[in-house]
C-alpha cells in the first residue's frame, strides 16, 4: 500500500481530490516547485548575508531610551542572532544532523549540503525533522535580513488610518538595498498609504489624533499619544494621574505599553480645565 505524503507538499491538493496535482509525481512527497522554493529560501539567506556589512564600534556608548521593563524588552533580539556567524552556526547544526542520519559528513558548503539533501529530508520527515526544519529556515532568513539591515525600519506609533505598523524601507520588495539608503517615505504595512517624509507623517498624525476625542472616543491611545492630543496638559500631570489610578488601562500594545480610551483621557483633561477655572474664580 502506497504511503500518502501529500501533507508534506506546499501545494497540497484539496482533501476531496484523490489524484495528485499536476507537476508532482505520485511517488514523490514534494513537488518540483516546492523543492525549488525550499532551495530559494536558502538562496535568500545567502543573499542577505552577502549584504551584511561590519559596523565599527562607536567610541560613544549607546543610550537606551526604552527604559520600560516590558515583556520581551531586552538588549538584543529574541532569537539571539546578531552576527552572520550565528546564522551559519544554526545552518551547520542542521547540516550536521542530516549528515549523521544519512551516514555522510557535512564537509561541503553548508547551503550546498542542505540543498543536496532537501529531497531526502522530504522523503524522511521524521528523521530529518522536516516539520521543524522548514519554519527554522524561514526564521533564519528573517534574521539574516534583519542583521543585514534589509528589513523595514519600524516607526514609533501606528498608522492613524488603520492602526497597522508604519515603516521606512531599507530595501526594495526583493530585499535588495536601496541605492539611496534608508527611504524618507513612510509606509503603512496595513492599508498601504504613504507619506513623503517624517514631517508630513507627524503632521497627519497630530491632526488625526487631536480629532479622536470627538470622532472616535473609544479609540485606544498610548500616553505618548495623549501628549500630542492634549498639549495643554503637562506631562507630569499625566504621570500623576496614572500613579493615582485615575487612568483606566484598557489593553497593551505590541511593545507592552499601556493603552487607554481617548474618551476617558478627554474627560480627565476637561475636568482639569474646569478645576483650573474654578480655582482662578475663587482666587
Amino acid at each position: 500500500m502506497r504511503r500518502d505524503h501529500t501533507h508534506l507538499c506546499h501545494h497540497r491538493p484539496p482533501q476531496k481530490r484523490r489524484t495528485p496535482h499536476r507537476g508532482r509525481q505520485p511517488h514523490l512527497p514534494i513537488c518540483p516547485p516546492c523543492l525549488r522554493h525550499e532551495h530559494r529560501v536558502l538562496d535568500d539567506i545567502a543573499d542577505a548575508l552577502g549584504h551584511w556589512q561590519h559596523q565599527p564600534r562607536s567610541l560613544v556608548p549607546a543610550i537606551r531610551y526604552d527604559r520600560d521593563r516590558t515583556e520581551g524588552a531586552g538588549d538584543g533580539p529574541k532569537d539571539g542572532i546578531t552576527h552572520p556567524a550565528d546564522v551559519l552556526e544554526a545552518l551547520w547544526e542542521w547540516a550536521g544532523s542530516w549528515a549523521q542520519r544519512t551516514g555522510g559528513t557535512a564537509n561541503a558548503a553548508v547551503l550546498d549540503h542542505l540543498k543536496a539533501r532537501t529531497l531526502w529530508a522530504a522523503h524522511n520527515p521524521q528523521a530529518a525533522q522536516w516539520a521543524a526544519y522548514r519554519p527554522a529556515m524561514r526564521q533564519l532568513r528573517h534574521a539574516a535580513r534583519r542583521i543585514a539591515h534589509l528589513l523595514p525600519q519600524r516607526q514609533n506609533g501606528p498608522c492613524v488610518h488603520c492602526g497597522a505598523t508604519v515603516v521606512r524601507d531599507w530595501a526594495d520588495r526583493d530585499f535588495q538595498p536601496l541605492p539611496t539608503g534608508l527611504s524618507d517615505m513612510h509606509r503603512c504595512t496595513g492599508c498601504g498609504i504613504t507619506w513623503g517624509d517624517r514631517s508630513w507623517w507627524m503632521t497627519v498624525n497630530r491632526t488625526t489624533l487631536q480629532a479622536l476625542p470627538e470622532v472616535k472616543p473609544e479609540q485606544y491611545v498610548t500616553l505618548e499619544d495623549a501628549w500630542l492630543i492634549f498639549p495643554d496638559v503637562p506631562k507630569p500631570t499625566w504621570r500623576k494621574w496614572k500613579e493615582r489610578g485615575h487612568m483606566i488601562e484598557r489593553r497593551r500594545d505590541e511593545r507592552g505599553r499601556s493603552m487607554y480610551h481617548v474618551g476617558d483621557l478627554a474627560a480627565l483633561a476637561t475636568r482639569r480645565v474646569s478645576d483650573t477655572r474654578n480655582v482662578r474664580e475663587v482666587g
